[in-house]
């Protein structure tokens, strides 16, 4: 069954200005711990980001980069202002579209969309020759699937498959790029902006055999040499996996330990989802408010309630006051 959305259904974490004006204070002084995006920084040198040229129009550098990092040939690279910005391009091209849910809300605004729910029903077959969706590691609970089994149905089904990667660097775990050779109609869509720690970078990439129209320079040329230089800092890698996954069990213990929530999901990613007890996600908004605190309220997600929250993993420092609230 096709579905609807009213903008409810699209709304997103991470508006720390409007939250900002609220509490008449400045977006820098918002402890966010709605956005997932990574509190480890890559090394990058803006006074040699040189803005004056013409993006190179074929982006040579920019594609043999990412080629090198993903082992991948630099044909199937195709670059887009953002992760936004390819999924736009992919739902408009397909009349119908099949997202495992919950997921990330732009997806669901593809004109006809049908839901499967990967918490209860996961293997449910999808329509035949529909685009489907899946997102791995999962939002918004940062579940990492092995996906052989749905690539058997997708395959049944003649399937284009879009494998969302936007949290896979998280993880360590295995990419879909593996079935690349296998699957002539799987499209990959990797991001930079949350590993890389740099949301305001318009980045996406999509890695596919399938080929869309995209128009002239749609990457800047500051977005351009700022993810060069991000992908030379070949210690960032491990140094962020170290300190997210150290301070991700930090984060851990305060939820555990604050006795507020009855679940808190196993996660291969850099935020947690968790489950409320006896408040809602808005009561503890409210309460969290006086220390600045923005949360990642999921009662907007299909399949979760208005008991679910979501907690990036931040600095020791931020994890600290959130402490502190949570008493």
């Amino acid at each position: 069954m096709f579905k609807k959305f009213t903008m409810d259904s699209f709304f997103h974490g991470a508006d720390i200005y409007s939250f900002a004006k609220k509490l008449n204070i400045k977006p820098k002084d918002v402890i966010d711990f709605s956005s997932n995006i990574n509190f480890v920084k890559p090394k990058v040198n803006l006074k040699k980001i040189d803005i004056s040229p013409y993006p190179d129009p074929r982006y040579v550098k920019l594609k043999k980069a990412i080629s090198k990092k993903y082992n991948i040939d630099k044909n199937y690279i195709q670059l887009f202002n953002g992760s936004t910005d390819a999924i736009f391009t992919i739902i408009n091209h397909f009349d119908d579209v099949t997202l495992y849910a919950p997921i990330f809300s732009e997806y669901k605004k593809a004109n006809k969309v049908q839901l499967i729910n990967r918490f209860s029903n996961m293997y449910e077959i999808p329509p035949k020759d529909s685009l489907v969706v899946f997102v791995n590691p999962s939002t918004p609970d940062g579940t990492y699937y092995d996906l052989k089994k749905f690539f058997d149905i997708w395959c049944k089904q003649n399937n284009t498959v879009l494998i969302d990667e936007s949290f896979l660097d998280f993880s360590g775990k295995k990419s879909a790029l593996c079935f690349l050779n296998d699957f002539e109609k799987l499209i990959i869509l990797k991001s930079f902006s949350k590993f890389y720690g740099c949301a305001g970078v318009r980045v996406g990439v999509l890695i596919s055999k399938i080929k869309f129209k995209t128009p002239l320079w749609n990457i800047s040329t500051f977005d351009e040499q700022f993810i060069l230089q991000a992908l030379k800092d070949k210690k960032f890698e491990i140094k962020s996996k170290i300190y997210v996954e150290k301070n991700k069990q930090l984060l851990r213990e305060i939820l555990e330990n604050s006795g507020l929530f009855e679940k808190i999901y196993d996660s291969s990613t850099n935020f947690l989802l968790a489950k409320l007890k006896h408040i809602s996600s808005i009561a503890l908004q409210d309460k969290l408010s006086a220390y600045n605190i923005l949360i990642r309220d999921c009662s907007n997600f299909d399949f979760l309630d208005e008991f679910h929250v979501r907690f990036a993993v931040k600095t020791k420092k931020e994890l600290k006051i959130l402490k502190k609230a949570l008493k």
